[in-house]
């Protein structure tokens, strides 16, 4: 009797897991894998401000899909508890 909700659920949930994996992957966010594997050894002692707008609205995209998974989850055990 709940099966539809979290079917539902975990189907939106894989495709953003995809849709953000892509993402990455047009991005090149994996493109120096070579480079990757070292980063955890460098000491970076210098803080480094980018004031891109690109980077600002990543995170207005970031904090728009949190908020839409809390909303989207709390509806479906809201509908789920008053649909009996």
């Amino acid at each position: 009797m709940y099966y539809p909700f979290f079917l539902t659920y975990m189907l939106t949930g894989l495709i953003i897991g995809l849709l953000v994996f892509f993402w990455a992957l047009k991005n090149g966010q994996f493109s120096d894998q070579q480079r990757a594997r070292f980063l955890a050894l460098e000491e970076d002692n210098q803080a480094v401000v980018n004031h891109n707008s690109k980077k600002k609205y990543e995170v207005y995209v970031i904090l728009f899909l949190i908020i839409a998974g809390i909303v989207s989850s709390a509806a479906i055990i809201v509908y789920a508890l008053l649909s009996h």
